[in-house]
């Protein structure tokens, strides 16, 4: 039997059917209780939840998968999930996160010239997205959920899929000026597309063609981080150095050294 916040659940069926059934179960449960509560209460309560489910979401390939990225904490991984979970049924909340950097990408932002955010496979980085829709912006996703939603809503964000005309749509998108959002870090190689570097976590391998895209276009290109500060989460938008001129080269490293030094504040 597993306990989670007075509550007594039977053990998983480690299986992978019987795994999914019962997370499934867990999740629609969990996402009707979450709607009785009102809705200001509601991402406090997920962030209590995390904690103690962690035992729960470690049974899970998914867990596993996302702690092997090594960029997060047992509770920022099974908080994701938590809110990954109140989002697909239904169940909206507020996430509450302290950004840092966010007069600067506005600046960014209104210069006209588009804005591509970047971040690594956080658990936490796509709060980022709800972060600038409750600002009234109306970001472009690189994802392959084409039904992907906006976090805590019920809002399907605009998204990109990964294609062989993706680069091209993403172009096209940062030369009329709007906001895309993606994560160019990868789980393997793909021969010479590809770069990678050393953290305090181990390797991390990067796609630079977005970046590249970016720089042709003269477009802004920001850093992005989430991830949890005792009981806060905060947040950092970061401006490239490199600017709206910078050379694609340039412009990876600086990413590079952004997720690297994020690494290692972390791991201190």
């Amino acid at each position: 039997m597993i306990r989670i916040c007075g509550c007594v659940f039977p053990k998983a069926d480690v299986t992978p059917v019987g795994g999914r059934r019962f997370i499934q179960a867990v999740e629609v449960s969990f996402a009707t209780m979450m709607r009785l509560m009102p809705r200001r209460y509601r991402f406090g309560a997920a962030r209590i939840v995390a904690r103690a489910a962690v035992p729960l979401f470690r049974m899970t390939d998914a867990y596993r998968v996302q702690e092997m990225i090594g960029f997060d904490s047992p509770p920022e991984i099974a908080l994701h999930f938590v809110l990954n979970a109140l989002t697909r049924n239904g169940t909206r909340f507020d996430p509450v996160v302290k950004v840092k950097g966010y007069e600067e990408f506005e600046r960014a932002y209104r210069a006209g010239k588009g804005v591509l955010v970047i971040g690594p496979h956080a658990a936490l980085t796509l709060l980022m997205i709800r972060f600038f829709y409750d600002r009234g912006l109306d970001p472009v996703v690189i994802s392959p959920d084409p039904r992907m939603r906006v976090g805590g809503t019920d809002v399907t964000a605009r998204t990109v899929q990964p294609s062989p005309t993706f680069l091209v749509k993403t172009r096209s998108r940062l030369r009329c000026g709007e906001l895309v959002c993606a994560m160019p870090d990868r789980a393997e190689h793909h021969g010479a597309r590809t770069v990678e570097f050393n953290t305090a976590k181990g390797r991390v391998i990067v796609a630079p063609a977005l970046m590249q895209v970016a720089a042709r276009c003269g477009a802004e290109v920001v850093f992005t981080e989430v991830h949890g500060e005792g009981r806060a989460l905060v947040g950092t938008l970061a401006v490239s150095s490199a600017g709206a001129s910078g050379a694609g080269e340039a412009i990876t490293k600086e990413f590079m050294e952004f997720v690297r030094l994020s690494v290692e504040a972390r791991s201190a």
